[in-house]
This record gives structure tokens, C-alpha cells and sequence, in this order.
């Protein structure tokens, strides 16, 4: 009878422990640290070499740029064909050099793109075209993993104590059994130049400084808590 009771209590004990399972999401607003712009260089020629040429002083200048970062380099040289009288004429090669730039200071920024600019009247030829695209504030690398942690941290400590304080209004022990995060990594950049189509219009903008945007970037995590009560 004794036996039979005891079995009887321990399964009333365990029917009555659960899982709690919910989600809950937690943010943070920060400031974009970094400005960030694509360039493209075009140049037309006849031949082959005269492209490769005048593409390779614009490489000498990126190599020894060192206040701005250099991401993304990439070089394309193809034939060029215009189509008349239904007929395909070869006019000469195509050269385009793409790259990101990158820096925390505009300034050196503004620098960077006279310089470039100063480069291209150098030269003097009407075969090559800059362009500059949209110029925007944006949330760096570094920025973001150090928020992320925080975050992930903060969420940790969240459950931990919310866990604790069911501990008294359920009369039951609970514990943190599984935390999932899943991270946003959604971030709208503030743009603060129109693209540049020729040299004049990026003369026009690095005649002026380059003026920081104050923008808010909010970086979120959902994360999934299982609670184990019992």
C-alpha cells in the first residue's frame, strides 16, 4: 500500500513540471561610423595596351593610398562594338575599374576623391569617365559585432532573471534550458551624395566638405527561450 502511494505522489510531481517556450526581441540604436562610396573608372581606346595604360596609373595611386580603405577591386577589359547598318563594327576596347572606398574620417574621404579627381586632369584624355556613386553612413563590421554582443549578452541576463523570478510565483524551480538568437543584419545606410556622372560633378561635391549625417542605426536579435520548470 505504502509502495503504491509513493508511485502514486512522484507521478502527481512530474505531470505538474512544463516547458515554457517564447520569444522576445531586444535592440539597440547606434550611430553609422562609417562612410562608404563605389567608384568606377571607364576608359575607351583603340587597343588593348592603351586601355591597361592609363588604368594603371589610377592602380598606382590605390596602391599607395593608405588613409582610405581599398575593398572590392575588380578590373574588366572587353571589346566595344557598335551596330550599323546591320552589321557589328569593332570600335576600339572597353576598360572599367571598380572599387569601394571606405573610412570612418570624411575628410579623408574629400581627400581622397580630389585627389582622384586631380589625377584624371592630369592625364587629359576625354577616353576616361569617373564616376562616383551615392556616398553613405553605414554601421562597420566592428560596430556591429560589439552591439551584437552586448545584445546576446543582455538577453542572457534577462532570462537568467526572469527565470529566477518565477521561481516564487509558480512555487516551482525554473531554469534556462535552451536560448536560440537569431540576428538582424538589416541595416538602411543615410545617403548624403547623389551619384556623380562625370568628372565636373565630383569636382563640384569634394569642393566642399563632406558633412557627417547623424543617423541611428537600430541592430536587433530575436531570440527564442526555453524554460524548464519543475
Amino acid at each position: 500500500m505504502k509502495k503504491i502511494l509513493a508511485t502514486t505522489l512522484l507521478l502527481g510531481v512530474c505531470a505538474f513540471s512544463y516547458e515554457i517556450n517564447f520569444n522576445k526581441s531586444f535592440s539597440k540604436s547606434v550611430n553609422a561610423d562609417s562612410l562608404v562610396s563605389n567608384i568606377n573608372i571607364s576608359v575607351e581606346k583603340d587597343n588593348e595596351k592603351s586601355v591597361n595604360s592609363e588604368i594603371e596609373k589610377f592602380n598606382d595611386f590605390l596602391k599607395k593610398t593608405k588613409d582610405v580603405e581599398i575593398k572590392n577591386a575588380n578590373y574588366n577589359l572587353s571589346p566595344k562594338y557598335v551596330y550599323e547598318k546591320n552589321k557589328s563594327i569593332f570600335k576600339g576596347y572597353l576598360g572599367e575599374s571598380r572599387f569601394t572606398i571606405k573610412s570612418k574620417d570624411a575628410s579623408k574621404i574629400n581627400d581622397f576623391l580630389t585627389n582622384l579627381s586631380d589625377l584624371k586632369d592630369s592625364i587629359n584624355s576625354k577616353d576616361i569617365e569617373l564616376r562616383v556613386s551615392n556616398l553613405s553612413w553605414e554601421v562597420s563590421p566592428i560596430l556591429r559585432d560589439s552591439t551584437l554582443n552586448d545584445l546576446r549578452l543582455e538577453s542572457i541576463i534577462w532570462v537568467e532573471d526572469y527565470a529566477k523570478s518565477l521561481n516564487n510565483k509558480v512555487s516551482k524551480k525554473c531554469e534556462v534550458k535552451h536560448i536560440n538568437i537569431s540576428e538582424n543584419f538589416a541595416y538602411p545606410r543615410a545617403m548624403v551624395m547623389s551619384s556623380a556622372p562625370a568628372l565636373d560633378s565630383v569636382k563640384s561635391f569634394v569642393s566642399k566638405e563632406v558633412a557627417p549625417i547623424s543617423s541611428e542605426e537600430s541592430i536587433t536579435i530575436n531570440t527564442n527561450f526555453v524554460l524548464d520548470c519543475k
